[in-house]
């Protein structure tokens, strides 16, 4: 699977759904589940991370940077998880602007996640 028809990659890599996939073969639901709780707490973290750039949180950033790297490299959310360490690395930098601007495209970046997993969902 390369990219999509539109000309643009997959959101998620679809090598890891399919290890995700080979991994619930004997767990009904797993997959799904596992979509749930990615889901639920990516929108938790995003959410602290707009709230520690409002507060200028270096600590607090980079903590839920840092978390939502891992949940997204774990799901195979790649650009997500790149765009964290950017966000990371922007904010221990104090540069708050490209923090701001960097946090706009990884909601736009998970939107299109979430619509991926969606679907996957459904499969």
């Amino acid at each position: 699977m390369g990219a999509t028809n539109n000309g643009r990659v997959p959101a998620i890599n679809p090598r890891v759904l399919d290890d995700l996939r080979s991994i619930q073969a004997g767990t009904p639901g797993f997959l799904a589940e596992l979509i749930d709780q990615f889901l639920r707490e990516a929108v938790v973290l995003i959410a602290r991370l707009r709230e520690a750039l409002a507060a200028r949180d270096v600590r607090g950033f980079e903590q839920a940077a840092g978390a939502l790297k891992g949940s997204c490299g774990n799901l195979g959310a790649q650009a997500m998880s790149r765009m964290c360490v950017d966000l990371q690395l922007a904010s221990h930098g104090g540069d708050w602007p490209r923090v701001a601007r960097l946090l706009e495209g990884l909601e736009g970046e998970f939107r299109l996640v979430e619509s991926e997993l969606d679907v996957e969902k459904r499969r």
